[in-house]
């Protein structure tokens, strides 16, 4: 049942494409390494641009992706281009809301009311603002690991508090068929705009085998794509990929732009 997901789906080793006789002659294309994993799922995309490490080597991740992803409630002030981000106290409910109150090119904040400085700065990147990832994990009193050989972050978190998309697919929220030897390391995301005005995305994902046995077509991966919904999908190996190896495959899928928010990628296994 699960290969009839992939119906529409195309894996291939190229990223060149035809494209759909409505959309334009115009397509964009964005390159990142994969540096951030919350619980078993890889962030391979944020919108408008991916997790990066900034001039001072911290993480910024953008507030809207993370907000949604952490379930915390954002106020941001366009005015004083200022933020304020809450989330419920889920070690102890009868305290009150942690908090973190940020300004975009400014280190001093505010954690639950206290005043700190940051050793690099939020910025604002398309109409959206990036914050440090360190620093949200210190307000909110989450558990952060930095895989210095593979170069990621992982932050775990009670899968309870993850999307409501992901912790509904009861088959991966405990990771139970979660595959850690397969690690994706880079996505490349093309977008092509369409002549009626929307934009469409694809991606491409290169993943590597980790581990010590070849990975067969019982492997797969499932992309949780948060857009103007909330879905899901699979794509299976159609090749054995040995030790060390990479490969690549390519979502063909309808994304829509504008209203994605982030990509999250679990490496499975039947």
């Amino acid at each position: 049942m699960k290969r009839m997901m992939i119906l529409g789906l195309a894996l291939i080793l190229s990223f060149s494409m035809p494209l759909a006789d409505r959309a334009s002659a115009r397509t964009a294309t964005a390159q990142s390494p994969v540096l951030l994993q919350i619980n078993q799922y890889y962030v391979t995309y944020t919108a408008p641009q991916s997790p990066y490490l900034d001039q001072n080597n911290r993480l910024m991740v953008p507030l809207r992706s993370l907000s949604d992803l952490l379930a915390a409630e954002v106020a941001y002030d366009a005015v004083n281009k200022s933020a304020v981000i809450s989330r419920k106290n889920y070690l102890n409910e009868t305290e009150k809301n942690y908090s973190l109150k940020m300004s975009i090119g400014v280190k001093d904040i505010e954690i639950n009311g206290v005043a700190s400085q940051m050793d690099t700065i939020p910025v604002l990147i398309q109409g959206s603002m990036y914050i440090p990832l360190s620093v949200v994990a210190r307000a909110f009193h989450l558990d952060t690991k930095w895989d210095s050989s593979h170069k990621v972050t992982r932050l775990d978190e009670d899968p309870g508090y993850l999307p409501s998309g992901v912790v509904s697919d009861e088959e991966h929220v405990l990771g139970q068929h979660s595959d850690p030897s397969v690690r994706p390391i880079q996505s490349v995301i093309q977008t092509i705009d369409q002549k009626d005005g929307g934009s469409l995305i694809k991606m491409r994902l290169t993943y590597q085998n980790t581990g010590e046995s070849t990975l067969g077509d019982n492997h797969y991966l499932r992309f949780y794509v948060h857009d103007s919904n909330f879905s899901h999908f699979d794509i299976y190996n159609q090749a054995q990929i040995k030790p060390s190896a990479a490969f690549t495959i390519e979502t063909t899928n309808t994304i829509l732009a504008k209203s994605l928010r982030y990509i999250l990628v679990d490496a499975c296994v039947d």
